[in-house]
């Protein structure tokens, strides 16, 4: 095995949990209610670990306090959350219900927050504030029941005065060498001073500060270069200056990868998106400045790759380099054949990455689904047939010229007739008809002439024969025999239709292209036309 450990990992981004959104500050004012002991007291509206969202309940009177009945909703009106019977908050006691529970996820944007009694009577309201960059933290009374609503370290069911300084809420994932922006939340109810991320690759050691931007700490992260040990750790400092780290003992066990690059982007791109025609890799890898090579294997059907049994017919292709993109061709194959394939990159230090990932145990033994030393383990596609529906003829109108239609067969299967009927307004002024035709990128024509009231014309080219028949003054058929025996086979053709004053050329779509026999017009139009395939009709052989 010649592959260096390649995983991908991918940043899982923190989001508020339950139904939790991010909306614009609220800044509204809700109703003024006094009179009652019970208020509420705290609210958590962004937690970590995918907790739920709370609501806390104080009962700042003498007497225990029976509160079946009464409603916790995010809204000013009464409704919400009904509180089940037989709940009971002690004296100088607390209530909490998480949105598990009640479904009152609060936005981390800011939301209303109300406590009503059974009879709808307000009790109390507050509005939390954007909560996006304080993640952990909680809206609080100052004083339980009483006094300013801060943000404020969480104390669930218990007295808010209770909250000690506490070191920064860290919430991070694993950096990658994939990962171009990395985003870490850190929060703190003193405030945060400075979240960094310590960076060593090679000799080289980096502190980058990181900025909150929308509700995260990021930095753009430097690139290593493949094959070499990047370890790495972050730091956040509150106002106090407590400090907390990302992995939890970062400063003397950071969190470390190999840099193995590989392939950042794929595109695979086959005709009609069935694999029929030439098939097209298109691959941007990792770090291109570093890349040496860029191969693509494959193995047609019938073929095998299993080098310890005696097999090795895989089919190399080095992928031609243009800027940062690599592009390189599997031939057109047969219908329904299966082609196999990966691909390699291998970088100036002798690093070797393939795609699909390869993973090696520390004694280098294959432990992913793809080996590519194994042809079973491989990717393939499937060279798809044209699928036609019902109709066997399919035809192309036309609105110009003397030519108002053609109909072909869809349908063809080798050794039989290829069906095609030209219908015209008038005939008259009709010199002669054509059909151009090219078979499997042989450039070839059969000319067929259109000469009223004489027998029927028999036109043969190699491979191919076209009858022309006379039918009548205005409709005139003929037909194309494959002689061909090969499945997917694409027969391109238009029709040229010549009169004493100009010549009309129709390709597909209804498209019709004039050129006048006093040159009156610009002769590039139809030589454009006729050197490109792509606009004229086609059919392939099933």
């Amino acid at each position: 095995m010649k592959n260096l450990k390649y995983i991908f990992l991918t940043i899982i981004m923190l989001s508020a949990t339950f139904s939790c959104v991010e909306d614009d500050v609220m800044t509204k004012e809700g109703p003024v209610v006094e009179g009652s002991v019970l208020k509420l007291n705290e609210i958590m509206s962004k937690d970590v670990n995918d907790n739920p969202d709370w609501i806390e309940v104080y009962n700042s009177g003498t007497q225990d306090m029976d509160i079946s009945g009464y409603f916790l909703n995010d809204k000013t009106t009464v409704g919400g959350y009904e509180i089940p019977a037989g709940t009971v908050i002690a004296a100088g006691g607390f209530y909490l219900v998480d949105a598990n529970e009640s479904g009152e996820s609060i936005s981390s944007g800011g939301e209303d927050v109300s406590l009503f009694e059974p009879d709808g009577t307000p009790i109390d309201h507050t509005v939390t504030p954007d909560m996006s960059s304080d993640v952990g933290l909680t809206w609080a009374r100052e004083i339980d029941g009483a006094g300013e609503w801060k943000v404020s370290s969480p104390t669930p069911a218990s007295s808010n005065g209770s909250a000690v300084n506490t070191a920064p809420i860290l919430v991070a994932d694993l950096l990658t060498e994939f990962i171009d922006v990395y985003g870490v939340t850190a929060s703190d109810a003193d405030g945060i001073s400075s979240v960094k991320l310590i960076f060593m690759a090679g000799e080289s050691v980096q502190s980058i500060d990181m900025a909150l931007v929308d509700g995260e700490f990021k930095t753009s992260v430097p690139k290593a270069k493949v094959g070499e040990l990047v370890r790495y750790y972050v730091i956040a400092t509150d106002n106090t200056g407590l400090t907390t780290y990302y992995p939890n003992n970062g400063s003397s066990e950071p969190a470390e990868y190999t840099v193995a690059g590989g392939v950042k982007e794929l595109e695979i791109v086959g005709e009609s998106v069935g694999y029929r025609g030439e098939v097209t890799f298109t691959v941007t890898p990792y770090y291109t400045d570093q890349v040496d090579e860029l191969r693509l294997y494959y193995l047609l059907p019938g073929e095998q790759q299993d080098e310890d049994n005696g097999f090795d017919d895989k089919t190399k292709v080095v992928l031609d380099q243009d800027g940062e993109i690599f592009t390189g061709v599997i031939p057109a194959q047969n219908t329904d054949d299966v082609i196999s394939y990966y691909i390699r990159v291998e970088y100036l230090d002798g690093t070797k990455t393939y795609f699909p990932l390869e993973e090696l145990d520390a004694e280098e033994n294959v432990i992913s689904n793809f080996n590519h030393d194994l042809g079973a383990t491989w990717p393939s596609y499937t060279v798809e047939a044209i699928v036609y529906d019902d109709v066997v003829d399919q035809t192309v109108n036309y609105t110009d010229g003397p030519l108002t239609s053609v109909t072909f067969s869809t349908n063809p299967v080798p050794g039989t007739d290829f069906n095609v009927v030209l219908a015209y307004a008038s005939s008259e002024n009709i010199d002669e008809a054509r059909i151009y035709f090219d078979v499997r990128d042989t450039p070839a024509y059969v000319k067929a002439n259109k000469i009223k009231g004489e027998d029927d014309a028999t036109f043969t080219q190699t491979g191919v024969t076209i009858n022309m028949a006379n039918v009548d003054a205005e409709d005139e058929g003929g037909v194309f025999t494959s002689n061909t025996s090969i499945t997917g086979t694409k027969v391109t053709f238009y029709v040229r239709i010549a009169t004493a004053t100009a010549e009309y050329y129709y390709g597909n779509d209804g498209s019709m292209y004039l050129d006048d026999v006093n040159d009156d017009l610009d002769d590039t139009i139809t030589d454009d036309f006729k050197a490109d395939p792509s606009l004229w009709n086609v059919y392939t052989v099933q």
